[in-house]
């Protein structure tokens, strides 16, 4: 082969270099792809307002521990609260002023982690004495358009989880929160339960024995579930408390975990249709679709009670579905692959053209 044969022109030059080129990009994007999932897994600041993209969790949630590495990679959301002042009685002075929200999900639950600072832990009611809450809120059934905010509207229903720190010391004292609890020095002599048998005393507590879930001594769950079609319309759902939920109170602040199931229908059946004040139906968390969701907050420090309390707008939830990897890289290899054949085809194009006069008989 002649020297003529190995020379190599600008053209060349720059056919080479546009599939080099090109396979760099493609190759490049696919690495920022991989460097971004990678630093996805790492606790970053908070994001004031973006949808809530829960993150994917294979194995029971865990509601124990705020501090496991599964809730430490989920994407913290920053959600400012206002005072609720659209119906009376209205909160004058806003408490607490932001939550951080984070969401996990697995084949059949969505859980929450709420975090917000507060100085005081107020887990007891009494005589102007409130206690911290806090709820998620939700729509009762699939739509485009997400309910009134304001609880719902009639025919609009939302679904509420509520978590109490009264109902959480409730479990964690094993039920022992009371008068005696509330007020360390009250005197009392006999109790119904000190003198009656058991089924006897229950007919005393009213509420307990008219199955107020306010009035319960033994609780399974530190959230309560219920259903309303605006402000003043909140109804319990007996025999529907399938969320759960565990709160922890550290250096001033609040970390409470709830979750529930997704609500995904078995298969061949039907998903679960609209919901009135009695319904247990409620909507579903499908992988793939933005769900509305909302909060409020109650600082008991602040006088926050009933109606009193801060609250958001509407954030959208995403539950995202899952990428396949292989795929997406694998298709980013197969294009570099494909610019590097592709350029290679076109050069030796180019210098058969130019070879061919040559090569002509005299």
């Amino acid at each position: 082969m002649s020297s003529s044969d190995t020379k190599v022109t600008r053209k060349d030059v720059l056919l080479y270099g546009g599939a080099a080129a090109g396979a760099v990009v493609v190759a490049g994007a696919g690495v920022a792809g991989i460097a971004t999932a990678i630093e996805q897994g790492k606790e970053s600041p908070p994001v004031e307002g973006a949808p809530i993209v829960a993150r994917r969790y294979d194995g029971e949630i865990p509601l124990n521990d705020p501090d496991v590495s599964a809730w430490r990679d989920a994407e913290r959301v920053l959600v400012p609260l206002a005072a609720q002042q659209l119906v009376p009685p209205v909160l004058e002075r806003t408490g607490v002023t932001e939550l951080q929200v984070r969401a996990l999900y697995n084949a059949g639950q969505v859980a929450f982690l709420l975090e917000w600072d507060d100085d005081e832990l107020d887990d007891l009611d009494g005589i102007r004495r409130y206690h911290d809450a806090v709820a998620i809120q939700l729509p009762a059934r699939a739509g485009a358009t997400p309910p009134a905010i304001t609880m719902g509207a009639p025919g609009s229903p939302v679904h509420i989880l509520q978590w109490r720190a009264t109902w959480q010391r409730d479990i964690d004292s094993g039920g022992k929160t009371g008068v005696d609890q509330i007020y360390p020095e009250v005197v009392h002599d006999v109790m119904p339960d000190d003198v009656l048998p058991p089924q006897v005393a229950q007919l005393y507590w009213v509420g307990r024995e008219a199955g107020n879930p306010l009035s319960q001594k033994f609780r399974t769950t530190t959230v309560e579930e219920v259903v309303a079609e605006g402000f003043g319309s909140v109804t319990h759902l007996p025999g529907h408390q399938t969320a759960r939920g565990n709160g922890i109170h550290e250096d001033g602040r609040w970390r409470v975990l709830m979750k529930r199931p997704r609500g995904i229908p078995a298969k061949g059946t039907e998903a679960p249709q609209a919901v009135d004040a009695t319904s247990a139906s409620d909507v579903v968390f499908r992988k793939g679709r933005f769900i509305p969701v909302s909060f409020a907050n109650w600082d008991g420090n602040n006088g926050e009670v009933g109606s009193k309390h801060t609250l958001t707008p509407w954030f959208w939830l995403l539950l995202p579905p899952e990428t396949n990897y292989a795929m997406v890289y694998g298709s980013s290899l197969g294009t570099t692959l494909a610019f590097l054949l592709a350029g290679m085809a076109l050069v030796r194009s180019e210098r058969r053209k130019r070879d061919e006069p040559r090569r002509a008989p005299a």
